[in-house]
């Protein structure tokens, strides 16, 4: 383990005061964080951190060299994007980062393709609702959704591909039973709507929390109750129906990124061009107006 994954190490341990929150945000294991701190303590030959029961602490060596070496990091980052960049073969790593569902519901069959045309690229694919720090390498490529009217950061070069629309939905068998109320089906930072009620429904007085969307989609198909899902996920699914009356909602923008010291490399372009052809031609159940089009036609 070199010098510049130890800086590394110290900044996250610095940046997340606990060990496990470094390790977290590393992808490693609590173990090798406390080595590698101790190492660069034994080469710097001074402690860095006081061990406190709350965490880890900076000494006041390490709140002097803390700036100068997430200076060192980033110039580390900066020459790995700008030889990746130079490499321009259909092999090595390319770590891809999205939303769950855009993998699962989307592109798993684009992403199969991918790699069967590309056997020797070693494709990695991160889903996950995070947002990846492309500038530190965490990911080459990420398809997000930029919430409300906002653009993604200006040291990423970026095409915007779709409307992204949500909408509520709910067991098609329970939307018509009025023999006992719906409960709101909440994500972990959702609020129950405050100008829209369900007409026709009875909601419950209490609602019901989920982590993540998964279970909260599977709680809304059992007919638990009511919840709000992206158009392609609820439309495709044959239990689920659109709640009447309920708001389309175009919630953000779909947004392809890159890097821009990375953009141009091969392996790079070969996948985004995948993505981006895949994501116009789903662009309708991305923005909803799939479900709309049949509607009109029955």
């Amino acid at each position: 383990m070199d010098h510049w994954d130890e800086l590394r190490m110290f900044l996250a341990v610095a940046k997340g005061g606990t060990v496990r929150a470094a390790a977290d945000a590393l992808d490693l294991n609590h173990a090798t964080v406390l080595r590698g701190v101790a190492r660069l303590e034994q080469r710097l030959k001074t402690k860095l951190f006081e061990k406190l029961p709350s965490g880890y602490r900076l000494t006041s060596a390490g709140a002097d060299i803390v700036d100068l070496a997430a200076q060192m990091a980033e110039a580390s980052t900066k020459i790995e994007g700008r030889i990746f960049a130079r490499d321009q073969s259909v092999s090595g790593p390319l770590r891809l980062t999205l939303p769950v569902s855009f993998a699962t519901d989307l592109l798993m069959e684009t992403l199969t393709e991918f790699r069967s045309a590309y056997p020797d690229i070693a494709l990695e694919i991160i889903g996950t609702g995070t947002v990846a720090n492309l500038s530190n390498r965490e990911a080459d490529v990420a398809l997000r959704v930029v919430l409300g009217k906002r653009s993604p950061p200006d040291n990423l070069y970026g095409s915007r591909l779709c409307g992204f629309y949500t909408a509520f939905y709910g067991c098609r068998d329970r939307l018509g039973d009025v023999s006992s109320p719906l409960a709101w089906l909440l994500g972990p930072d959702d609020v129950v709507p405050g100008d829209w009620v369900p007409e026709g429904i009875e909601m419950a007085a209490t609602a019901v929390r989920f982590s993540e969307m998964r279970s909260r989609l599977q709680a809304a198909r059992a007919g638990m109750g009511i919840t709000l899902l992206p158009c392609f996920v609820g439309d495709e699914d044959l239990l689920l129906s659109r709640v009447p009356g309920g708001p389309v909602m175009h919630t953000g923008d779909v947004w392809l990124l890159t890097h821009v010291d990375t953009r141009q490399t091969l392996r790079v372009r070969l996948l985004c061009d995948r993505i981006r052809n895949v994501m116009r031609a789903v662009s309708a159940r991305v923005e909803g107006r799939a479900a709309a089009a049949t509607s009109d036609h029955l």
